[in-house]
């Protein structure tokens, strides 16, 4: 190969390997409390004052849980949850989307739903109700709420699908490694 110099090097060693990835689990609040420092730059205290105040909204469900899954109970009835979204202009295509695809009714079988890892609230996620109240909420109140349903309706789409590769190349006996990852699906 042609180096970015216009030198020559040789390659030595090419290998491909295709890898998935499933979404991550769902938002349990210390989840919800890293994500929104991470994002928002807010406090643990003030990211479970949002979660309360979306929860008395009815918007999402109770935070105080250590869940990051739902109980086989809630997978029966989690369709609601999805058509709710359809009303929240935000995620309104992908609400639409995640139904059209109908992986909802699989949704028991994965690992997002366990009901031994629950003590006693599932993780927290959107109700799919109360669309008016976010109206009243603060700018970031609002985007918490939408890192909540994102979360939420990610784990209804099929595995991101990633091509890995790593190349060794050698010039004047010196070995250079590279690798890489390129999203593919």
């Amino acid at each position: 190969i042609t180096m970015c110099n216009g030198k020559e090097a040789k390659v030595k060693a090419l290998d491909k390997s295709i890898s998935k990835k499933r979404a991550p689990l769902l938002f349990n609040l210390a989840e919800l409390q890293a994500e929104c420092s991470k994002r928002f730059k807010i406090s643990p205290d003030e990211t479970l004052q949002i979660a309360q105040e979306l929860y008395e909204k009815k918007l999402v469900t109770y935070p105080r849980t250590d869940a990051r899954v739902l109980s086989t109970a809630v997978a029966k009835e989690i369709h609601k949850n999805i058509a709710g979204l359809q009303n929240y202009a935000v995620l309104q295509d992908n609400a639409k989307e995640v139904l059209a695809m109908g992986s909802y009714k699989k949704i028991a079988s994965t690992k997002y739903v366990n009901d031994k890892q629950i003590t006693d609230h599932y993780a927290i996620i959107p109700t799919g109700q109360g669309f008016q109240a976010l109206g009243s909420v603060s700018p970031t109140a609002r985007l918490v709420y939408e890192i909540i349903a994102r979360r939420f309706l990610g784990i209804f789409y099929p595995a991101a699908v990633y091509e890995k590769v790593s190349l060794v190349t050698e010039r004047r006996n010196e070995k250079f490694y590279c690798s890489f990852k390129v999203l593919k699906e």
